[in-house]
């Protein structure tokens, strides 16, 4: 785990090493990304009280996401002639790992907790590009558009977890988020063809 931590601190310096510096054993990024979800279901206090359910709601997004966002970004890297020397997997957990650190903006105000979230989101964003950009030689803003074209990818992962995590009877979800909700998954219900297309990335 200290190497986990050596390589988090040179990312946070935006030091980028080969990517051959980021292939770890499997458990390691497992047990990071594992403890990262965790961790992230401490801010799921509004979907109601159960919170082993919280807590399997958060892995289950959290394993999805990162699954489906290194195959995309990889599929997306191999398009601009990047031929991989290893698996990205390791690397993109670790540019996550300050999701450890978002709970505690709850303990802010909301002005500055909505700041503060923000201000990890577009670091984390930072990480990823920067890193991504350095161990595949490919530019910062096909990177970045990369990372932006995902973002549709990431809400319906989203949505689908938490309608799968209701169903399971994990969680509870707000009236005005499941408005929302519904509003992001009923593309995909009416149009099959499309999201298979994107589940394929």
């Amino acid at each position: 785990m200290h190497r986990l931590i050596d390589d988090l601190l040179g990312l946070l310096r935006f030091r980028v090493g080969p990517l051959e510096q980021y292939q770890y054993p499997r458990w390691m990024p497992a047990l990071l990304l594992t403890v990262l979800g965790l961790v992230a279901s401490g801010g799921t206090g509004e979907l109601g009280n159960n919170v082993l359910g919280r807590m399997l709601f958060m892995l289950l997004f959290t394993w999805l996401e990162t699954l489906l966002f290194t195959q995309f970004i990889t599929v997306w890297l191999r398009l601009a002639k990047w031929r991989p020397e290893g698996s990205l997997f390791g690397l993109i957990v670790l540019c996550n790992s300050l999701q450890f650190v978002e709970p505690l903006t709850s303990w802010l105000p909301d002005d500055a907790a909505l700041g503060a979230d923000l201000a990890l989101s577009l670091l984390t964003i930072a990480l990823m590009v920067n890193s991504m950009a350095v161990v595949s030689g490919v530019g910062r803003v096909r990177v970045l558009l990369g990372v932006m074209l995902f973002a549709p990818v990431a809400m319906l992962t989203l949505a689908m977890s938490l309608q799968l995590a209701s169903s399971m009877g994990w969680v509870t979800i707000p009236q005005d988020m499941l408005s929302a909700v519904g509003e992001v998954s009923a593309p995909a219900d009416s149009a099959p063809a499309g999201g298979k297309s994107s589940s394929d990335l």
